[in-house]
């Protein structure tokens, strides 16, 4: 690989990880979703699952996965702040340039499902998927708690678990991680552990999200490798899925015009990425 194309490669791995923590701070985007839009789901979840064996060694993976990271906790901690002002002033024009986004994703999502050998009982998962999506999308939403803030050996316990079970939504596609953090009543716990610099609670809780990720990773690569076909039909359900707790409404004709706009370059960006994917095969 020419030096160029290397840097041009670190730089998009940074921009997809920062792109990763922001879509894990906002409730209803997942993280995975975002990695399957980009294009880097499943090479990320081999570096990850074969992190000591495979992929040229644990030095090759670290190599592909350090940018990731980076760009993850730029994301998380940098950005959230600009999202969360976008989300204020112009939320929904935020939240159609989401929607095109994963839009764009669907003709490569689907034609790795269909494959050559389209069979209808792939059909099965994706309808499974997608009624999963549409049931967390119209569920009640739990009141957001009051932080915890006091470092105890249990409080630790409880942050190092959200971690553990945030770390579902960065390789389920679909999947909210802050929605999942809500569900257990750790949103808050989170969000104030970024705004303040606990550093403690952060560190138990990346180590809580690093040993999640570690599992679910080998997991989900074990059913790609077995299973490709269905596991992208599956994929797709949740994907296309997601796009339901993100629509936000039917908007002004002035919203309308705007959203539009957002809406295209999320669908042009994640259709082009698609694209280069398949050209790549």
């Amino acid at each position: 690989m020419s030096q160029p194309h290397r840097y041009r490669d670190i730089a998009w791995r940074i921009v997809t990880g920062s792109l990763i923590g922001i879509a894990n701070i906002i409730p209803g985007i997942s993280g995975g979703t975002i990695a399957v839009v980009t294009g880097i789901y499943e090479p990320l979840l081999g570096s990850i699952s074969g992190f000591f064996t495979s992929n040229g060694g644990w030095r090759t993976n670290l190599r592909y996965l350090t940018p990731v990271a980076a760009g993850i906790l730029l994301g998380a901690l940098v950005f959230a702040h600009l999202i969360g002002a976008l989300l204020q002033w112009f939320p929904e024009q935020t939240m159609f340039f989401f929607v095109g986004l994963i839009l764009g994703s669907v003709p490569f999502l689907a034609k790795t499902a269909v494959g050559t050998k389209p069979h209808p009982l792939w059909l099965a998962p994706f309808f499974i998927t997608f009624a999963i999506m549409i049931v967390m999308a119209t569920a009640e939403r739990p009141p957001v708690g009051e932080p915890l803030r006091e470092i105890t050996t249990a409080t630790l316990a409880l942050v190092f678990g959200s971690g553990v079970v945030s770390s579902i939504a960065m390789i389920v596609p679909g999947v909210s991680g802050s929605f999942l953090l809500l569900l257990i009543g750790m949103y808050s716990t989170f969000i104030a552990a970024i705004r303040e610099l606990n550093i403690a609670m952060l560190v138990v809780f990346l180590t809580g999200t690093g040993a999640g990720i570690i599992a679910m990773a080998k997991l989900v690569t074990y059913v790609l490798s077995r299973f490709p076909a269905p596991s992208y039909a599956a994929i797709l359900g949740l994907v296309l899925g997601s796009v339901v707790p993100l629509w936000p409404g039917i908007p002004s004709l002035g919203v309308a015009a705007t959203g539009t706009v957002t809406a295209g370059v999320g669908f042009v960006a994640a259709y082009r990425l698609g694209a280069g994917k398949r050209g790549d095969s």
